[in-house]
């Protein structure tokens, strides 16, 4: 049994690597009395050997960690002092982290975070995937010029302030917590959205308002979201409320809204209003109220403008997509006449991108976009419209569904190309299945999860081989990373 005289004790422990949280991945060696010398004398531990999570710590390192949580397979720690650094740690460039939950590695170099990200891709292809062990086929990672204030949606939630006074608070969520960090500045938000959010905590404590209080649930504000286009330079602002009571205030709050934006060199293009279920973890419903403006914001990609409605998804990285879409572009090598079906297929990002890549070949090839998102699907029509691209198809389904019953179609044309962007958790077993009987020549899977990626590509391997796979960093200083695979029949 645990002597619980060790609660007062500090952890030594030697970390090797990362987790999906940033925390730094060790092992316990032993036990460390507070009151002695950082030298020692150490203690021996029935925690010895035992994996442990140090929150602030970078592989490497050996340190003094606080135990705050006891699992049966593993133990996490807090960072109380630094006996050995890397050399890869480098002084935040932010006075939030790492309180504030947005970031997880602003503490690591950017090479080395393009390296471990590069690692991580290499690790799960290689012992959960098809990938060979120190396989060329995986290529360098594409980073970001510069990876600061890159995101093109922002989502701040608002909260009143515990202390007396009840002040508004905007910001992001306290790692691992529903307390918000009362965000003025930001390395990864758009410098437009946190003029945004300065101005919106004026005019919110101006009026009085009540943010919404999701314990006992009253109050009105709950969130507001920044959508920001970095090639037209339009933004739309949504306000998420839990009732009416703050549509005139922000109907009077415009032309502050105008201001700031106007200030930044951009133009408020459009205002809304959404009205969220009562309850839930859910930012944002289906039920939207235009304010002011225009429905929608336009962005531009490699000569190909998309028009995005308040509730669309699209790539949070617009200056990282360029690349991203590229990627996938060489990855289809399109030929006049091919078959391409865009499973998962959203607003048309990817479909798009490969009709205007292929727009002058002769015959000319034809793209299926499966989509189970209406108001997607209605985006990707307007999207190909506005691009005057007219061979390309939107069907609003399933993508497991549509591709079973396609499959058993005996009439179905083969497709020569598969593009699938599953979300996090992968592919459904059956979408799989339909894959592995399809006879595309060529899969393209883009994946912001290493391990379910992993897994789905093993389960492809008995009918395609991996060809190459390429990591690009969509959002830099976090643990998330995006791949593009290539796989032949």
């Amino acid at each position: 049994m645990k002597d619980k005289a060790e609660n007062s004790f500090l952890f030594l422990i030697k970390i090797r690597d990362l987790n999906e949280r940033g925390q730094g991945v060790g092992i316990v060696q032993a036990l460390r009395d507070p009151a002695e010398t950082a030298e020692g004398p150490d203690r021996e531990s029935p925690y010895a050997g035992k994996v442990c999570f140090v929150n602030g710590a970078l592989p490497g390192e050996e340190v003094l960690a606080r135990l705050l949580v006891e699992k049966r397979h593993y133990l996490v720690l807090d960072l109380v002092s630094i006996l050995k650094e890397s050399p890869d740690r480098i002084a935040s460039d932010c006075s939030y982290f790492p309180d504030c939950g947005g970031c997880q590695l602003r503490s690591l170099t950017y090479e080395a975070e393009l390296q471990w990200k590069e690692r991580r891709v290499r690790y799960f292809l290689t012992h959960k995937g098809p990938l060979e062990d120190g396989s060329s086929a995986l290529c360098p990672i594409i980073g970001m010029e510069s990876p600061c204030h890159y995101r093109g949606k922002s989502a701040f939630p608002i909260q009143a302030a515990a202390d007396e006074g009840g002040r508004p608070v905007i910001g992001q969520y306290r790692q691992g917590t529903h307390e918000l960090v009362d965000l003025h500045t930001c390395q990864t938000h758009s410098g437009i959205a946190l003029a945004l959010v300065n101005t919106v905590r004026e005019l919110i404590a101006q009026d009085q308002l009540a943010p919404y209080d999701e314990t006992d649930h009253t109050g009105t504000l709950s969130h507001l979201v920044v959508r920001t286009s970095f090639s037209t330079g339009q933004v739309m602002v949504i306000f998420a409320v839990q009732d009416q009571e703050a549509d005139e205030a922000i109907s009077r709050w415009i032309p502050a809204l105008e201001r700031a934006v106007e200030e930044g060199g951009k133009s408020l293009q459009s205002v809304w209003i959404n009205d969220r279920e009562r309850r839930g973890n859910r930012i944002l419903s289906n039920r939207y109220r235009l304010v002011q403006g225009s429905p929608w914001i336009e962005e531009r990609i490699n000569q190909v403008s998309y028009r995005i409605s308040p509730g669309s998804f699209f790539q949070i990285n617009p200056l990282q997509a360029e690349k991203l879409f590229k990627e996938v572009v060489k990855a289809a090598d399109l030929k006049a006449g091919d078959r391409i079906l865009d499973l998962y297929s959203g607003v048309g990002a990817f479909s798009l991108q490969l009709a205007q890549a292929a727009r002058d070949l002769t015959p000319a090839i034809e793209v299926i976009g499966v989509e189970n998102d209406h108001q997607a699907v209605i985006d990707a029509n307007l999207n190909a419209d506005i691009n005057e691209l007219s061979n390309l198809t939107f069907i609003e389904a399933d993508a497991t569904s549509w591709l079973e019953d396609y499959g058993k179609d005996p009439d179905k044309k083969a497709f020569d190309v598969i593009v699938v962007d599953p979300p996090r958790k992968g592919l459904d077993p059956g979408a799989v299945e339909a894959i592995r009987r399809s006879g595309a020549t060529r899969l393209i899977y883009i994946s912001c999860n290493p391990s379910t990626l992993a897994r789905d590509l093993a389960l492809l391997a008995d009918d395609y081989r991996l060809d190459y796979a390429q990591p690009v960093d969509l959002f830099p200083r976090t643990t998330h990373v995006e791949t593009v695979v290539l796989m032949s029949r």
